[in-house]
């Protein structure tokens, strides 16, 4: 299902909402999932099929024109602007439309891949919060050198999942290392595990992770 996403001025203003999963009746967890550049939100709903679960309900914002910041992640934070800021808005408003169909925001899990995990990691960093989990596969933090890491808050234990290819040549793994850093120093519980042999893709034991944690929250 599409619905319409609006929030404040910015490229991905007005940009739809896909769900998925349990109807907003039967929901009792979300996740709300971040697609990569030249991807759909459609296609990040059916990425994560693997991790359906009874009750969860899935909420895909989608980017203008598939792409969520127009310079690389590495970039510095002002040179994707106004983008970055208009992403960051199409997380928070997902999370609102869980909560309106009465899912906190710690039943709410933030799944992103790619410049997704990206988006996701920059949600966090700044508006930091009890959420549900975070899971920030094959992306880190945007930003350049100096650009500031550290988590605008406390995450008060949140769990954090970082995942990503030891061959993957799409991102720069020092800086998702970095910040799986910056999640655990406010205060994250950051789980850390690196792919050998793999590149810029999701593995099975990164489906299994976030299952687990659905079906954690569900029970």
């Amino acid at each position: 299902m599409t619905e319409p996403n609006p929030h404040g001025p910015g490229p991905h203003a007005d940009q739809p909402l896909v769900t998925a999963g349990a109807p907003a009746a039967a929901a009792d967890v979300a996740v709300v999932a971040c697609h990569g550049r030249g991807a759909t939100a459609q296609g990040m709903v059916n990425l994560l099929e693997p991790v359906y679960r009874h009750g969860v309900a899935f909420l895909a914002p989608q980017a203008r024109h598939n792409s969520w910041y127009p310079r690389p992640a590495t970039a510095p934070r002002a040179a994707n602007e106004p983008a970055l800021s208009s992403s960051v808005e199409s997380v928070g408003a997902a999370l609102e439309s869980a909560r309106e169909i009465g899912i906190p925001d710690e039943r709410s899990v933030l799944v992103g891949f790619s410049q997704g995990a990206s988006v996701v990691a920059e949600f966090v960093r700044r508006r930091p919060g009890r959420y549900g989990g975070v899971f920030l596969l094959s992306g880190g933090m945007p930003g350049g050198p100096e650009d500031e890491l550290a988590v605008a808050g406390q995450l008060e234990g949140m769990s954090a999942f970082v995942g990503y290819g030891a061959d993957d040549s799409r991102i720069d793994l020092d800086r998702v290392v970095e910040t799986g850093r910056a999640l655990e120093d406010a205060g994250a519980e950051v789980t850390e595990r690196r792919y050998s042999g793999v590149g810029h893709e999701v593995t099975d034991d990164e489906f299994e992770a976030v299952g687990a944690l659905l079906e954690s929250l569900s029970s």
